[in-house]
């Protein structure tokens, strides 16, 4: 056990269908007792957006074109259960909880007017694009469960659980 101690999330399974319960335990272990402003457990969506452009005048001076690729992370669905407010956490402690996963996942995506500039404009040629060849623009989303004792002034004691939802 690293640093002031570990956080861990314990949960029936990894599978999910939108409209399911996410039920299960966060337990907290510490080497000593801390000040922290909560416990927490968040249920995170995420998309991850590629965007390539052109360059030109590649290296050297060369004046040629290159690619330039940029992967930018769309935070899509965040949800954040308070588990224990602020005190003085000590030794261990088991918390319950339950998440219910929104109905309506799958029409979860960025919208354009959340997108700026040029990220904005690719994504409005790739949603034509897919619209005309039936293919889908984005990847899947990514989710995951964020446990957190939140210490103010120092490192966060968290951990992170990938499910899959669909």
């Amino acid at each position: 056990m690293f640093g002031k101690g570990r956080i861990n999330i314990a949960i029936q399974k990894s599978h999910y269908a939108p409209g399911d319960i996410i039920s299960g335990d966060v337990a907290l272990t510490l080497k000593k007792p801390v000040k922290a402003r909560e416990v927490s457990i968040s249920l995170i969506g995420e998309h991850k957006i590629t965007e390539t452009t052109p360059r030109v005048g590649g290296s050297m001076g060369g004046g040629g074109m290159s690619m330039s690729t940029t992967t930018k992370t769309v935070r899509i669905y965040d949800f954040k259960q308070q588990l224990d407010a602020e005190k003085e956490y000590s030794q261990g402690r088991e918390y319950r909880f339950e998440i219910k996963i929104p109905a309506d996942t799958q029409s979860m995506r960025p919208q354009i007017s959340e997108v700026e500039g040029k990220l904005g404009q690719v994504l409005k040629v790739a949603q034509t694009a897919a619209a005309m060849t039936g293919a889908i623009p984005f990847q899947r989303i990514k989710w995951y469960l964020l446990a957190k004792l939140d210490i103010p002034g120092g490192l966060d004691i968290n951990k992170k659980v990938d499910i899959t939802i669909g």
